[in-house]
């Protein structure tokens, strides 16, 4: 490797060489875990330059992801996200984009790997950099385009909350999620800490020069959508088709935010994934970063916090105030003291207190209250640690449930009217209605929508032969020059016939810069070659003893639907291509062994390395929903568990520890 940019000319070729010898060095290396599902280059520390005992060379990659997150009760929203680097089938993607930790002094480079079918780029908002680091396509570089990498190289030398998003058509696909927050914290000896966190919230493990005065610390990313636009990639799958809706036809100047979300999800969703815990006597950091388009009006309630940066500029102790509603505008970032406690002045004391923008309608999902950006400061003993949500006087049932959000429950007790919800509607006179003119909103409730989950695509449809018959060698390549005219990626050859019982090597040669599969899900045991480009690898895998034609295709995100397919035509084949699904018989329990690789309470998942389950899925890495939160308790990576998956449902229904 080496560096490109025109400030590392400067750089002696002895330290170049220096870090290209350990840019090997894998984070775990300096302490650091490593993050589950990501590849081991996804961040790559090098030397310490300056002898103080932490790394100085931070190499980050990051792909640019399409996922679709359950923002509230019943509300699926389709997001692009920048992601570490990833490997397998179980992205660890979400939205916000991960948060982006480096240390004044540190080389930095980030390298976009552009794994999506539109062109992106990288602006770092706020950081010194060379003015072709930033990221402006036209005007500092191309846009990189589907395949295709860039590395952008900075040293990190403003202290501070700082912001990265991507530059191409940036009224459409910051909207769409492509952005972070980016932390430079001041240098410190010894200053070792976790360089990415994904999405946002508490950060576990804070910085020596935040730990001189801090307890705790939060990275609060603040968004808005339009969902009218997100729902575009969702409903069409010929990128010509998506580009022309999303950029040329949807009208960003008339854009209608309705979904309002804090660290990528709204209320009640908030209370569980970003509740602000603290406890009486604590110093709390507060990062707060404004990425979406409104003007945001930030308060806690009962509390006072005090403004200490503003856009990563320190306030000087003289000129700080407190105040209990703050505004930031768009892109713009402040961090703020928060003292819990009792004090009468800045603290009212013990509690559940909710934090919100106080735009009103921010504070609702669809025009449904209470939604959007509301969360709590959570004091000590106020947490419910068995549903993870803070104790407080009434229920929070209701709001779990999506039929509140589609408007379809009443806000009030209906015993209030001295009705019943079954009779709450018939209650009034449709014809007195029918005489009165009345103009207003109306709410839209758009049609429901459940992700595909892995059960959908991962049956077993054959097993390989026993014993082969025969041998074959066969040369796949993967990547942009093998698309098809309307796709953006391909396989050649997309068709291929071969004998049953034949061993198969397949050399499968990516010429591409990005990762890319070569995955057949419907045969067991599974066979899949996956690695980043431009390069090969060899694999084998046995055909089945029948006739069969199984799809391949990449399982990064959006590849096989953008052309990345094909299929496998054994022996005579069948007369449909077996793409794998799940069974419609009656039987829809099926039992299971894995090893606990991840565990998610964020999104009620579970990642297992599990072996083959009889009749119904190859041995692979899957992640996969739980039915309830208590089943993940106790749940720790390593642990071997036996679990039934319902296929109805596509989650797992049971699961308990096995003993050695």
């Amino acid at each position: 490797m080496k560096w490109t940019s025109g400030l590392f000319q400067k750089v002696t070729t002895l330290l170049i060489l220096t870090f290209v010898a350990c840019a090997a060095t894998a984070a775990t290396d300096w302490g650091e875990p490593k993050i589950q599902g990501t590849s081991t280059q996804a961040i790559v520390l090098g030397k310490d330059l300056d002898g103080d005992g932490d790394p100085d060379e931070v190499e980050i990659r990051l792909e640019v992801i399409e996922i679709t997150e359950e923002v509230y009760p019943g509300e699926y929203v389709k997001f692009w996200v920048f992601a570490p680097e990833g490997a397998g089938m179980n992205p660890v993607a979400r939205a916000p984009s991960p948060t982006i930790r480096v240390e004044e002094g540190d080389r930095v480079r980030i390298i976009l790997k552009n794994t999506h079918y539109f062109p992106h780029t990288i602006h770092l908002h706020g950081t010194i950099h060379p003015n072709d680091m930033d990221g402006v396509p036209g005007f500092t570089q191309a846009a990189v385009k589907p395949g295709e990498s860039f590395s952008y190289e900075f040293i990190a030398k403003n202290p501070g909350t700082h912001f990265y998003h991507c530059h191409v058509q940036a009224d459409v696909h910051v909207n769409m999620g492509l952005a972070g927050m980016l932390i430079i914290e001041p240098n410190r000896p010894a200053n070792l800490f976790n360089h990415l966190v994904l999405g946002a919230g508490r950060i576990q493990d804070l910085a020596k020069a935040t730990k001189e005065r801090y307890d705790r610390e939060y990275s609060l990313v603040y968004t808005d959508i339009d969902d009218r636009l997100n729902r575009i990639p969702m409903m069409f799958t010929d990128p010509r088709e998506i580009e022309k809706r999303m950029h040329r036809d949807y009208d960003s100047s008339k854009r209608q935010a309705n979904i309002f979300m804090l660290n990528g999800r709204s209320f009640p969703f908030t209370l569980r994934d970003t509740p602000i815990e603290v406890k009486s006597g604590e110093r709390i950091k507060l990062r707060i970063l404004n990425a979406g388009e409104r003007s945001l009006q930030l308060h806690v309630h009962g509390h006072h916090p005090i403004l200490t940066h503003v856009d990563g500029h320190e306030v000087p102790f003289n000129r700080r105030f407190t105040r209990d509603v703050f505004t930031i505008g768009a892109a713009q970032r402040i961090d703020l003291e928060l003292l819990p406690g009792s004090d009468d002045d800045f603290a009212s004391g013990p509690g559940v207190w909710i934090m919100h923008d106080h735009t009103e309608k921010t504070t609702t999902n669809k025009g449904i209250n209470p939604g959007g950006d509301i969360t709590a400061l959570v004091y000590a003993g106020f947490m419910d640690t068995e549903q993870g949500l803070p104790r407080v006087s009434g229920s929070l049932k209701r709001y779990f449930d999506p039929e509140y959000y589609r408007g379809n429950v009443p806000i009030f007790d209906p015993n209030i009217f001295h009705t019943t919800v079954a009779d709450y509607e018939y209650g009034w006179d449709e014809e007195e209605l029918s005489n009165h003119t009345l103009s207003y909103p109306v709410r839209e409730n758009s049609p429901p929508v459940v992700p595909e989950s892995v059960l959908d695509s991962h049956q077993v449809i054959a097993k390989s032969c026993a014993k082969p018959r025969g041998f074959r060698r066969i040369v796949f390549k993967g990547g942009v020059e093998q698309g098809l005219e309307g796709k953006v990626f391909g396989f050649q050859p997309a068709r291929l016939h071969v004998g049953r019982c034949v061993e198969v090597e397949v050399v499968f040669e990516n010429t591409d810069q990005v990762r890319h599969a070569l995955m057949i899900p419907g045969l067991s045991p599974m066979f899949v070659i996956e690695f980043t480009g431009p390069g090969e690898q060899t694999a084998r895998f046995i055909t089945p003893d029948e006739d069969v034609t199984l799809e391949f295709h990449c399982h990064v995100e959006t590849h096989a639907p953008m052309g990345m397919r094909g299929m496998l035509v054994v022996g005579r084949g069948s007369e449909a291509v077996h793409a794998p699904k799940i069974s419609t018989a009656t039987f829809n329990n099926y039992q299971g062994v894995g090893i606990v690789v991840a565990v998610d309470l964020r999104k009620r998942r579970i990642v297992l390395d599990h072996e083959e389950i009889q009749g119904f899925m190859a041995a692979m890495v899957m992640g996969v929903q739980v039915a309830s939160l208590q089943l993940l308790k106790g749940m720790e990576p390593g642990t071997k568990v036996r679990f039934s998956i319902n296929t109805d449902k596509k989650e797992i229904v049971a699961m308990e520890p096995l003993l050695d």
